[in-house]
């Protein structure tokens, strides 16, 4: 009989933010700041390993490793090390809601299907030079598959809230998908209430419910974001990527770059040696 989602799937939106085949180094150790995306690693040689508080969290070889939104963690590395990843998020997702779901990384157990599908991806991002749509649907797969092996071994409560936040996500979507596509155009809570068809202060109160964050700060989460993508996936210069991504000047785009994260956006794409590897760019 046929079977009804009740809108659940059409809330697990996933946007890839990057993925590539690299050799991670000393660099990778210099983690960034924000925190609001998901991460899929899957090492080929031992000597890698996330700190979080107290705890080493091993990135096994030849593992996929979920590494769910929220969580401040350390990268730490023995040795050069070869690793397939991809970033990704939960569009409308907030990084504290991902840690309700998922508290820590889950190192999947080997699944032959799903492990050669990410083997596949891995020769196939070593010639890309970005992301097009097949690869993207590929990679969206690969993404899929391991977030319902994440989800089959939680908790009955963490999985009724993973179905209230998915659920309370639809009402926004419109509203998220705007921000996205018009990251260079002003946007202030009165514009997206109107999108969102709802007075200013509920607009507010409802996007802070369902996001944790306020509507100005889940933009320039989002405009950061996407500088950062474009920093160490083009060579647009940073006055133009300012320009594009919303920032009046890149004065001010500097200093907000540099307090979220952790350095200005000159040295962020300097220590990032993604444009001289083997990296294919966001989708």
């Amino acid at each position: 009989m046929p079977i009804l989602f009740r809108g659940v799937a059409e809330s697990l939106n996933i946007r890839l933010l990057s993925a590539g085949y690299i050799t991670v180094d000393s660099w990778w150790a210099e983690t960034d700041q924000l925190r609001e995306f998901w991460r899929l690693y899957l090492s080929y040689q031992d000597g890698a390993s996330l700190r979080i508080g107290d705890e080493i969290y091993t990135l096994p070889p030849e593992r996929i490793v979920v590494v769910p939104a929220g969580i401040e963690f350390q990268a730490e590395l023995e040795h050069p090390v070869d690793q397939f990843y991809i970033q990704f998020e939960f569009v409308g997702w907030p990084a504290q809601a991902a840690q309700e779901v998922v508290p820590t990384p889950v190192v999947l157990e080997p699944d032959r299907e799903r492990d050669a599908l990410a083997e596949q991806l891995r020769g196939e991002l070593l010639n890309a030079h970005e992301i097009e749509p097949i690869l993207a649907s590929r990679l969206k797969a690969l993404t899929h598959l391991s977030i319902a092996e994440v989800l089959s071994h939680i908790s009955e409560d963490r999985a009724r809230s993973f179905l209230r936040i998915a659920e309370g996500q639809q009402e926004l979507l419109d509203v998220l998908h705007y921000i996205d596509k018009h990251l260079d155009q002003s946007l202030n809570n009165s514009r997206l209430a109107e999108i969102a068809l709802a007075s200013e202060s509920r607009f507010i109160r409802r996007f802070r419910e369902a996001t944790g964050r306020t509507p100005g700060r889940y933009v320039q989460d989002r405009r950061l974001r996407r500088a950062a993508e474009l920093l160490v996936s083009t060579d647009q210069t940073i006055d133009h990527i300012a320009e594009s991504c919303g920032f009046a000047n890149r004065y001010y785009f500097t200093r907000v770059f540099a307090q979220r994260m952790g350095c200005p956006p000159a040295r962020y794409r300097s220590d990032r040696p993604y444009l001289h590897g083997k990296q294919a760019g966001a989708a």
